[in-house]
């Protein structure tokens, strides 16, 4: 399950978990809703290897301007607790499946 989060939770987060992903959203977004079955399926494939939450952009103002989200969907990657990179605009999954392994690999030790 997505983990939804706001201004109390957001900073267990990303609490060191080797990679995680923050969906910025907002109700009214149409991208925003075809992007959310596409994250519930790789959180199940995932299974824990790869932590993700989501946060409406409406709700929690501060942290969206926080991290400079001025489009949406937009993702947050955050690897070993730090935010790392930003992927913006609807993903279908076997590009995000490609994308999420290639940073899976990147964070293992060798």
């Amino acid at each position: 399950m997505i983990e939804p989060v706001d201004k109390t939770t957001f900073a267990t987060v990303a609490d060191g978990t080797a990679l995680t992903v923050v969906d910025f959203w907002a109700d009214w977004c149409g991208p925003c809703k075809m992007q959310e079955p596409v994250l519930e399926a790789l959180d199940e494939l995932y299974d824990g290897q790869v932590k993700f939450a989501s946060l409406d952009v409406d709700q929690h103002q501060e942290i969206a301007q926080q991290f400079e989200i001025m489009s949406i969907p937009a993702l947050v990657i955050f690897k070993n607790g730090q935010p790392a990179e930003k992927v913006v605009g609807f993903h279908p999954q076997a590009a995000l499946k490609k994308y999420l392994d290639q940073k899976l690999a990147e964070v293992k030790p060798a």
